[in-house]
């Protein structure tokens, strides 16, 4: 037994001289870091992000609300037949897209019938007159007689009922004559005004009757473009509500025409003429009516009409608002706050009045900003106030 510890002494003595052996180790690490040079002192700079800016720069804009709508005519007739009868003529050239003048000729109803109702009622005419004239030679004559005698007259004696009933049975054909005569009048089917034909309902042959539509018109003189406007845009223009400004809002109404990659925008002047109906309450929007004269006027860059049921975009002149800055969409932060730098280079978070769009890149605010300010037109995706940041170039535009 006793060889057996002497024989494992030697392992037990290796075990416990590793400990001094890393203590001594630490010690001389310490005294060399002790006897060593001390480590210079450095100062680091933080890595300043960058920023584009543009200078603030205010003044009088113009608003401009833009809607989109579908152009029709603002005056559509439905001419219609007003007596019955066989339609026996129309017009050859009266089709769907042709163009009629005013007062000319587009259907003929058989006269036959209307016309024997004229000769009819002047033959009744001329009988009521011969008896009013009858009466009237008679009560004077009874008149005459009643002043011979110098007592009071009798009224049925002088003829005063007969005389009435004469007077009105000859009235009473007068307008039997007027009616027959208008009767035969519409027989014939004349443009109410000048147009084009939308629809065309009657044929020769065909019998129609008081009420039956021969033809649907549309005037060229005026078409109209209906559009919602958001009630945000309310108080920026000049509507013309009841009691409220007069006169109409210019307006600028677009059509886009052709493919995608060849596309040609034309454009006829109008006006903002009327309202229409109510706000909606679901969507806060309320119809207005925008007038475009002579739709169909062609001019010498070869702008084709307006054709009804054309989409267009139409520009709404609206108020002037002074100090107003265009701000770039760029420039707003998701809060919708924009970042301007002060004279120390170090961002301030400003809350802004952005109250109307101006295109499509750029927002009108008329509150938050001062002119000559340098606005961050790249707000860094992280931002603190009072963080310092450098300008990128060495040049600042100004904000238009």
């Amino acid at each position: 037994m006793l060889g057996s510890l002497v024989l494992r002494w030697p392992a037990v003595m290796r075990r416990f001289l590793f400990v001094p052996i890393l203590l001594a180790s630490f010690a001389v690490v310490a005294l060399l870091v002790a006897l060593g040079p001390e480590p210079e002192a450095q100062e680091f700079e933080p890595a300043l992000s960058e920023v584009r800016v543009q200078r603030v720069q205010l003044g009088t804009e113009r608003v401009v609300v833009t809607v989109d709508g579908t152009a029709r005519p603002a005056r559509r007739t439905a001419v219609a037949a007003q007596i019955a009868g066989e339609v026996v003529w129309a017009a050859s050239a009266l089709r769907v897209g042709t163009q009629v003048a005013e007062g000319s000729p587009l259907f003929r109803i058989r006269q036959t019938r209307y016309a024997q109702a004229v000769a009819e009622a002047r033959s009744r005419l001329a009988e009521a007159e011969l008896r009013l004239l009858r009466e009237r030679a008679a009560a004077e004559m009874a008149r005459t007689e009643w002043e011979r005698t110098g007592t009071a007259p009798d009224p049925l004696a002088l003829g005063v009922p007969q005389l009435a009933a004469a007077e009105e049975g000859a009235a009473a054909a007068r307008a039997a004559l007027e009616t027959a005569e208008a009767d035969l009048g519409n027989t014939e089917v004349r443009a109410p005004h000048s147009g084009l034909v939308a629809a065309r309902g009657a044929e020769v042959g065909e019998w129609v009757t008081p009420g039956h539509r021969l033809l649907e018109l549309f005037s060229l003189d005026v078409f109209e473009v209906r559009v919602s406007l958001p009630d945000a845009a309310l108080s920026l223009l000049d509507l013309p509500f009841p009691g409220g400004a007069a006169g109409a809002s210019p307006a600028r109404v677009t059509a886009i025409l052709g493919p995608p990659d060849a596309e040609v925008r034309w454009a006829w002047e109008g006006r903002l003429t009327r309202m229409e109906g109510e706000m909606d309450p679901g969507t806060r929007f309320i119809p207005a009516v925008i007038e475009v004269p002579r739709p169909y006027q062609t001019t010498p860059d070869g702008r084709p009409p307006l054709v009804a049921g054309m989409f267009v975009e139409v520009e709404i002149e609206g108020r002037e608002f002074p100090d107003v800055a265009t701000v770039p969409v760029s420039a707003f932060r998701a809060d919708g706050t924009v970042l301007v730098v002060d004279a120390e280079d170090r961002i301030r978070v400003r809350e802004v009045d952005a109250f109307w769009p101006a295109g499509e890149t750029a927002v009108l605010v008329r509150s938050g900003l001062a002119a000559g300010e340098r606005l961050v037109v790249s707000p860094p995706s992280m931002v603190a106030e009072g963080m310092r940041v450098r300008i990128a170039g060495s040049s600042e535009t100004a904000v238009p």
